[in-house]
């Protein structure tokens, strides 16, 4: 099994609540660093998103370094209506790299940085 784990450098929580939010998904744990700020700083947090398991830290990572990689995370959507629901949550403050609509090999499609700089890439 792999799993995908994002390094938020100190916006984990909130990056939490918007990927809840344009997922319709929950945290399945979370677990906050005592030293730092009380209920923000995370040291390790789960969600599952479209099915499948993602780890989370504010340990790590920088919006300057972290879509300089070669990964993205691709979410399959069973409509193009749930995609363009979510999209349009998360999609503030994002830089597109593949404007929505279809492509060769997908109905309809978007790829973007997310605000956090996590690269992402929905499609149905």
């Amino acid at each position: 099994m792999l799993v995908p784990q994002l390094y938020l450098n100190g916006a984990c929580s909130e990056a939490i609540e918007l990927y809840k939010k344009t997922f319709g998904s929950e945290v399945d744990s979370i677990m906050y660093d005592p030293e730092q700020e009380p209920e923000k700083f995370v040291i390790h947090a789960e969600m599952h998103i479209l099915g499948t398991r993602i780890m989370l830290s504010d340990y790590g990572g920088s919006i300057e370094t972290s879509t300089d990689s070669t990964m993205e995370i691709v979410a399959i959507f069973h409509n193009e209506q749930s995609l363009r629901e979510a999209y349009q949550i998360i999609n503030v403050e994002s830089k597109t790299i593949t404007p929505i609509g279809p492509i060769f090999f997908s109905p309809c499609l978007v790829s973007f940085i997310d605000k956090f700089g996590v690269r992402w890439c929905f499609m149905v």
